[in-house]
């Protein structure tokens, strides 16, 4: 039992660690007891690029919220109604309406940005100022003083136009320094308001040293923060921050920066040099121990946790990359590696056998969904169709016209024995015209002189695989939707080969003379969406599309037009002569 608990902290990923990094650093640290120098110049540029790392974190932060107000007030502008529906507002009533809605929206999203201090949004023609503030705790006068500043400056048109990167600009409201950013939609403006205090405030937790300052400047060099060291010890801020320099008259400091890039002003640091001397070893006389120190023992914790954590953690990593490669039966070899990488893989060979076995579940749960929805789809009936045709017979039988009745009565048989045997995926193209045939004769009946139609398609084509009533039911729609009692109108069904260098097709054009469709009806029928009627069911085009989509998948391409020339409603279908789709599937 013993051995054993020892030998498992022995193999334990912690004590591996801490035996590589104490092999790395016990030397140095024994070499860094004996120092008494270090240069000067590279401690500060050791805490100068530190600061300044520190720094750009922040700054890239403070630039990603800034970004954020500015897209969020970008879209409001431009990619709704919320802004514009102020300035187009016809009646008070209406405008009054946008605005408790802009002010809600406003208020509940400002929440979002932590830095932002309000959102305020100007109408130019009724000379109207809303104040969205967050928490609500300016006063009175404080919030009528920017008001009034902020309209001024709308008027004055000095705030950024255009697509400037740098759109936060830095402007002195009273006693106190904001950044402000204004979008305009029609003669309606949209802005956001950030007090400078609250971008500094992060940054009071810096042990920078006594006298040491965090201040904002802007792109001239010009301080926006209200402070004394600048002045008082003579500190010069230079417009360029790329590089630290030493400033200052009667007291030395380091000074640090970094640019905003949304915004026209930087960030910068005065750190006192005897504060960064102060807290640092002399150790310039045992720089070439450390060099040696370090070629000595490095490279040994380096090999050291090498074997013990990247060679272990490689083997993961070549594992996952497999899987992701679709190698779903690959496994994480466990031999000669430490306690914790040893569960880990073990957990992650018992993931995948799950993974593995829970994908061939779903994969045949979907096969099966999808045969149902294929069966539903082909066996809906309409009950329409069904009882006008019975009412046509029931008329024929009072008028004792026995030719027609039978006529009718054989169509119906053809007919629905065509529709009870379609539970099939596919079925010869001759049988599906046939069908068709039989549903326009009937309708030729009901519709006396009101329809004609012809079906041209090559006799060659005539065992090619397609989905049943698909041609019958993209008929069935132009009737529903183009015959009436003022004009007779034509259908035309055209079947033709096309050889494609990939694969050979057939295409089916169903065309009509009658209206066409409906131009909010074309446009989502284009954009591939459903469409449902007036109580709110899918019509029979989005029930063959549906099953064209199981079968074919995104080899199918259906296109939806109007004639422009003689009027009425076409529809290409071009499916492969070969689907292989139930093989596949």
């Amino acid at each position: 039992m013993n051995t054993h608990k020892w030998h498992w902290r022995r193999t334990s990923l912690r004590y591996k660690l801490i035996a590589s990094v104490l092999l790395m650093t016990l030397p140095l640290i024994g070499m860094l007891l004996y120092n008494n120098y270090y240069a000067i110049h590279v401690v500060r540029g050791q805490v100068a690029d530190s600061y300044k790392n520190m720094l750009k974190l922040y700054m890239n932060q403070t630039d990603d919220s800034l970004n954020d107000i500015d897209s969020y007030m970008s879209t409001v502008a431009s990619n709704g109604y919320d802004l514009l529906s102020l300035s187009q507002a016809a009646t008070d009533t209406d405008y009054y309406s946008a605005k408790i809605y802009l002010f809600n929206k406003l208020n509940r999203d400002s929440s979002l940005y932590n830095s932002l201090s309000s959102f305020f949004v100007y109408t130019e023609h009724r000379q109207d100022y809303l104040d969205v503030s967050k928490g609500d705790q300016s006063a009175l006068e404080e919030k009528d003083e920017i008001a009034t500043f902020i309209i001024e400056w709308i008027h004055s048109r000095q705030y950024s136009q255009g697509s400037s990167v740098q759109r936060w600009q830095h402007v002195r409201i009273g006693q106190d320094d904001y950044l402000l950013d204004i979008v305009h939609s029609g003669d309606a403006y949209l802005g956001g308001l950030i007090k400078t205090s609250l971008l500094l405030e992060p940054l009071d937790a810096l042990q920078i040293g006594e006298g040491g300052e965090v201040l904002l400047a802007d792109k001239q060099g010009k301080q926006i923060t209200d402070t004394e060291a600048v002045s008082d010890y003579g500190v010069e801020l230079r417009k360029n921050m790329n590089d630290y320099y030493i400033s200052g008259t009667t007291k030395k400091f380091l000074v640090v920066g970094a640019q905003s890039v949304k915004g026209e002003f930087q960030l910068v640091t005065l750190i006192p040099d005897q504060h960064i001397l102060a807290n640092l070893p002399y150790l310039q006389w045992v720089v070439w121990l450390i060099t040696i120190g370090g070629f000595l023992f490095i490279p040994l914790g380096l090999y050291s946790m090498r074997m013990s954590i990247l060679v272990p953690l490689y083997r993961v990593l070549r594992t996952m990359k497999k899987v992701r490669e679709g190698d779903w039966s690959s496994r994480v070899e466990l031999s000669d590696t430490s306690g914790e990488f040893h569960l880990i893989g073990g957990a992650f060979n018992a993931m995948m056998t799950d993974v593995e076995r829970l994908r061939i579940n779903v994969y045949e749960e979907q096969l099966n969904k999808q045969k149902e929805e294929l069966q539903r789809l082909q066996l809906q009936v309409n009950p329409h169709f069904f009882l006008n045709t019975l009412n046509i017979v029931y008329n024929l039988a009072k008028v004792k016209n026995y030719e027609l009745i039978l006529e009718m009565s054989m169509s119906l048989i053809h007919y629905f024995r065509f529709m009870f045997r379609s539970n099939t995926s596919f079925v010869q193209l001759k049988d599906e015209i046939e069908h068709t045939k039989n549903y326009l004769r009937i309708q030729s009946l009901r519709f006396p002189n009101q329809l004609t139609w012809n079906i041209e398609t090559p006799v060659y084509l005539s065992d090619v695989p397609i989905p049943p009533l698909v041609i019958q039911s993209f008929v069935e729609n132009s009737i529903k939707h183009a015959v009436t009692l003022d004009e007779p109108i034509h259908i035309s069904v055209h079947i033709e080969f096309m050889d494609e260098e990939n694969d050979s097709r057939v295409k089916i054009s169903i065309k009509d003379t009658g209206f066409g469709f409906n131009d909010q009806v074309l446009e989502e029928l284009q954009a591939g969406r459903s469409v449902e009627n007036e109580r709110g069911e899918h019509t029979g085009i989005w029930n063959v599309e549906r099953r064209l989509k199981l079968l074919y998948g995104e080899t199918v391409s259906i296109q939806y037009a109007n004639v422009k020339e003689s009027g009425g409603a076409v529809v290409e279908i071009i499916v492969p002569i070969h689907p292989g789709m139930e093989e596949k599937r």
